[in-house]
């Protein structure tokens, strides 16, 4: 393996009880730091407008590839590219990958469903799992391990879905998932349920997700548990979570990409500020647009997106993250269900740069529900991002507004997006609208906007949420059902199980599931 050792990026740990720094192999390996920190490099590389500019003559694979390249990876240039030819290549329905379209005069989307899996996280998890084998391999080839791996997954519909089909019968990798019995929508857990592959497992868990975060994240923290699974099956944890650097770095590329799409269509001079907006609830998709800007991406403000569950909203604009006597509220956007947001700790540590108060605050979280940042950390955070939040009914709305006007078929989280844009945009510069999922993973919720239906209201004459996908064809002309979930439809279900929360469920069906199992 040749890379720069002079150029590479090791990775620090937000919590400052990791014994020494990573290199982006170890990084993506363990996915959490020790003592339950997240993983942050050392120094962030940097783009001249110009050479972001360049890119947008260049195919994503490539403008993707330089964007890794930049961070020095452990991993050679070579292999870098080709981990990103085998990413971006026929699993996407688009050839632009990530495109941007002008969905109206003046108001942009950056479309990042394209994969094969109809939602962002395609665009980290076909690149990380690639990745992962290749640390791996180099890990065994080395001695640093003789463990195989097991990724462990909460999810709360997408990152699920996009893990399952990116690790599926890869070599020395079994993946298990958790999802919320009642947190994702019907198409998410047909996705799931029906996921071929030999070397995973999918269980449905009592709760909502921020009960799968946390019973997931205590697993992590259990050294026995560790100790059994390394022992009895020669496995080690990691995580397909954002908590894993490998899911952040490749979300950093399609900002990085829109920038250069934007000035060559005309829609922003090169250098000019392009404001984007962002729905977001765990953060890991705006704090990647965060350090996009921070390598040098004129990006202006960063508008975050919250839906009814605005914890995030609420923080940006006082400072105290509380979810103590918070209910978690069901929304038509079930990805950004989450009240414990994981991402806010990389952020928060480079926005304060003190390991120690991000222990304390974190201990706070989870002691008391709640914390507050110091006034020098509360101004930085207001001066890099705006929050504001959408009501469920009004994100219905938006979708069948925009249909109407537009001929432009929103899902429920890019809808949360696009009327806060239109709240927060002003006239100096454009927003980019950030577009997270197909509306066909929400047909039910879609339907209710087409129609004028309320949130979480029966829809007259409806069957079947699997159904509804012709329904929306009906309705909204132009849509077609894609083919990824044409195919979906006719799979067989092959996991039904249900789990209580709390660790020690978690870790009972993983026993149940490893005792029947091999590699």
């Amino acid at each position: 393996m040749r890379y720069n050792a002079r150029r590479m990026i090791r990775y620090l740990d937000t919590r400052g009880l990791s014994d020494r720094s990573r290199t982006f192999s170890e990084a993506i390996l363990e996915g959490i730091a020790p003592g339950g920190g997240l993983f942050v490099p050392e120094r962030l590389p940097r783009f001249g407008v110009a050479q972001i500019v360049a890119l947008a003559a260049l195919p994503y694979r490539e403008r993707a590839a330089r964007v890794y390249e930049a961070f020095g990876l452990d991993v050679s240039a070579a292999r870098t590219r080709e981990i990103a030819t085998t990413a971006y290549g026929d699993n996407f329905d688009d050839p632009a990958v990530a495109p941007v379209r002008e969905a109206a005069p003046g108001r942009f989307v950056l479309e990042l469903w394209h994969g094969p899996t109809l939602a962002f996280k395609d665009m980290a998890l076909q690149c990380m799992p690639l990745f992962f084998s290749e640390a791996l391999e180099q890990a065994h080839v080395t001695g640093a391990t003789n463990l195989d791996f097991l990724i462990l997954v909460a999810t709360s519909g997408d990152t699920g879905v996009a893990a399952l089909n990116g690790f599926a019968d890869r070599a020395h990798t079994k993946i298990c998932v958790y999802y919320p019995d009642a947190g994702v929508s019907a198409l998410q857990e047909l996705q799931m349920v029906t996921q071929p592959g030999e070397n995973l497992a999918v269980f449905r868990l009592a709760g909502d997700f921020d009960d799968c975060q946390g019973a997931v994240k205590a697993v992590f923290d259990d050294g026995a548990f560790a100790a059994e699974l390394a022992g009895r099956h020669g496995l080690a944890l990691s995580s397909a979570n954002s908590i894993n650097w490998g899911r952040l770095m490749p979300q950093i590329a399609y900002y990085v990409s829109a920038y250069a799409d934007m000035v060559a269509r005309g829609a922003v001079a090169a250098g000019e500020p392009l404001d984007v907006c962002v729905p977001t609830g765990n953060f890991g998709n705006i704090l990647a647009a965060y350090y996009a800007r921070h390598m040098g991406v004129p990006l202006g403000r960063l508008l975050c997106a919250s839906n009814a569950n605005k914890v995030l909203a609420d923080f940006i604009a006082t400072g105290i993250y509380d979810i103590s006597g918070r209910g978690l509220v069901k929304t038509p956007s079930p990805s950004m269900d989450i009240l414990v947001s994981s991402n806010l700790e990389r952020l928060l540590f480079d926005l304060c740069g003190n390991a120690a108060l991000i222990r304390l605050w974190m201990k706070d979280l989870k002691r008391s529900g709640c914390f507050f940042v110091d006034v020098a950390t509360r101004e930085r955070l207001k001066a890099e991002f705006t929050g504001a939040w959408v009501d469920n009914d009004t994100c219905l709305q938006t979708i069948g507004r925009v249909q109407r006007e537009h001929g432009y078929l929103l899902d429920p989280h890019t809808a949360v997006a696009w009327k806060v844009a239109e709240e927060l945009g002003g006239a100096d510069a454009p927003v980019l609208i950030v577009s997270t999922a197909h509306w066909s993973k929400f047909a039910a919720d879609v339907v209710r906007g087409l129609r004028g239906v309320p949130a979480g209201a029966p829809i007259p004459g409806a069957g079947p949420d699997i159904g509804l996908l012709d329904v929306v064809t009906e309705l909204a002309p132009g849509a077609t059902v894609p083919p990824q979930l044409q195919a979906v439809r006719e799979r067989p279900v092959r996991f039904d199980a249900r789990v209580e929360r709390g660790r020690e469920a978690v870790e009972a069906s993983l026993r149940g599931w490893l005792g029947g199992s091999t590699l």
